[in-house]
């Protein structure tokens, strides 16, 4: 989520009365929702907004709290996706908090995708991760919800040692957060028409500021792939030709469409696409993983 402006409540302050920008509010600290859980904030993970408890300590469940703009449909779609437990629902398991104001959301902390290494894995793997990312945006595609921001920081995954504090989240799984920006569409994919999208983290083409939302999130996921395979192929390792070739087709060629786009796939489309090249490729991997493995031994001796 962008800088938008002040929140509508008060920010943190020095002894001295002077603005703390990356305090926690002191009405915050001693909420009594936070108290009554038990939950103690001792970070700040985005000025104003959110904040976490020791995430750094292992041996303890860490929880995440973010403040809630009232002008936003966030907390009615976190709510909304509270009431779907089926292991398709991409949204973090939390708990929208409506007590007094602001509304807070109080999740689990967990890491951003950035955290995973994935120079360690094979391109398969990698595109797992990322079809993870794809399902979730179907889902709420399917719901009629435009999430207008998916990007690196929007997507989280939860590890093992997470997963262990917190049963309700499922280990190796991503999670889309963040609904700051999104929206919730009287139409779905196919039938809905450009709307404005004024605040996202990915750079409109062609500086465009009107686009069909459902396609705008697919080009959304092109930047997104683009990051995993800048951290993949990292230090100059020359790219497969599939991976830049999902690139461009995720990123289509955009035309200014101000009715139901056409200039790239829908999210439905590029789960099929993308799980069908994904066998393709986890077949290869195996059949020349032998040879490769020969050729590493051969160059050693």
């Amino acid at each position: 989520m962008l800088d938008t402006g002040p929140p509508p409540w008060p920010l943190a302050k020095h002894p001295d009365g002077t603005l703390d920008p990356i305090g926690i509010p002191a009405w915050l600290k001693s909420h009594p929702e936070l108290k009554r859980r038990g939950i103690v904030l001792t970070e700040t993970l985005k000025p104003s907004y959110v904040f976490a408890t020791n995430w750094r300590d292992q041996s303890v469940a860490a929880y995440a709290v973010k403040l809630l703009e009232p002008d936003t449909e966030e907390a009615t779609i976190y709510e909304r996706l509270a009431l779907d437990s089926t292991p398709s629902n991409p949204s973090i398991p939390c708990e929208v908090v409506r007590s007094g104001e602001p509304d807070m959301l109080i999740m689990p902390h967990i890491y951003e995708i950035n955290c995973v290494n994935y120079m360690k894995f094979s391109l398969s793997a990698v595109l797992g991760v990322f079809l993870q990312v794809v399902k979730g945006i179907e889902y709420l595609h399917a719901r009629n919800i435009a999430h207008l921001d998916v990007c690196v920081g929007n997507t989280l995954i939860a590890f093992n040692e997470q997963a262990r504090f917190n049963s309700q989240l499922v280990a190796n799984k991503v999670y889309i957060i963040d609904f700051h920006t999104s929206r919730q569409l009287e139409f779905g994919p196919g039938r809905q028409h450009a709307i404005p999208i004024t605040v996202s983290q990915v750079k409109p083409p062609l500086g465009l500021k009107y686009f069909d939302p459902y396609s705008w999130d697919v080009y959304c996921l092109s930047d997104l792939w683009e990051y995993m395979m800048e951290f993949k192929y990292s230090f100059g390792a020359p790219r497969p030709w599939i991976a830049l070739r999902i690139t461009r087709w995720l990123m289509g060629s955009e035309r200014g469409c101000t009715g139901p786009c056409r200039c790239r796939p829908t999210a439905r489309r590029v789960r099929q696409v993308l799980t069908a090249v994904r066998l393709v490729l986890r077949v290869t991997e195996l059949v020349t993983w032998p040879f490769h493995r020969i050729n590493v031994l051969y160059r050693r001796s």
